[in-house]
């Protein structure tokens, strides 16, 4: 796979493993340490986000093994942070205001020019 193909399933795997936390912790039932690791246990989004956790790991590792670490790092963290947005706004998890959208955007123009860079 290529640099960037890493790059990109680190930032979906980093999206779903979000989600997924966002649910396990809706789920969790907190009355006691028991209870909680049973909720743990059981629940589906808890799994999921164990599987997507070694996925983004496995990507990582992968990505920086043939670039460097810091556009690695910085293009999957930037582009989970533009994607878990979008996501989360599709879902109605969240609003976005006109003053976000232009924030996202610099995001996403700086991870270009930090590419270009390199």
């Amino acid at each position: 796979m290529t640099h960037w193909t890493l790059i990109f399933v680190a930032a979906a795997a980093n999206v779903v493993l979000n989600l997924c936390l966002k649910q396990t912790g809706q789920s969790v039932n907190p009355e006691s340490l028991k209870s909680i690791i049973i909720s743990l246990l059981m629940s589906p989004w808890s799994w999921l986000a164990g599987i997507s956790a070694v996925i983004l790991l496995t990507a990582f590792v992968a990505a920086v093994r043939q670039y460097s670490l810091s556009l690695t790092y910085t293009a999957v963290t930037a582009l989970a942070m533009v994607a878990l947005t979008v996501v989360s706004v599709a879902l109605r998890y969240e609003s976005i205001s006109t003053t976000r959208v232009a924030g996202l955007t610099f995001i996403i123009v700086g991870l270009a020019l930090s590419a270009r860079a390199d």
